[in-house]
């Protein structure tokens, strides 16, 4: 008994997706979604329909616009907030493959910073960022 996919398109961005924007391979997709690399091999290749739990993982995952994913509506990512931003920044630096990094020795540092010297840091923060403005106004 042949399968029909309830949308083809939908199989498509997912493979456009991943190949086009994510540049990931598919095995290392499926891994990270949780799922075989022959499950979305057969959604990728319209074999199969995406669940609606594979959807719900994409868009989570990669800051999907699940209207885009079902319907081809733009635009593709959502935007990321500030939190979001450093959450995933926090994840890639506590990633045990970065055991070591400069970043992590770093956050360790900052991390340990009692509230005067966090109040030293952002006066260096704010001078830097007055000097980078008058270099920007003067060039113009």
């Amino acid at each position: 008994m042949e399968r029909v996919l309830k949308n083809p398109e939908v199989n498509k961005r997912i493979r456009e997706l991943r190949e086009n924007y994510l540049g990931i391979k598919q095995g290392f997709y499926a891994a990270d979604l949780g799922i075989s690399q022959g499950s979305l091999s057969d959604v990728e290749n319209m074999r199969n329909n995406p669940s609606d739990r594979l959807i719900r993982d994409i868009c989570l995952r990669d800051n999907v616009n699940k209207e885009w994913l079902l319907e081809g509506k733009e635009p593709i990512f959502l935007p990321v907030s500030r939190t979001q931003e450093i959450a995933g920044f926090m994840g890639e630096v506590i990633n045990a493959e970065n055991a070591g990094s400069f970043k992590q020795q770093l956050i360790h540092v900052l991390a340990q910073l009692n509230e005067e010297q966090w109040q030293v840091l952002a006066d260096m923060y704010q001078l830097l960022l007055k000097e980078q403005n008058e270099k920007s106004s003067g060039e113009q």
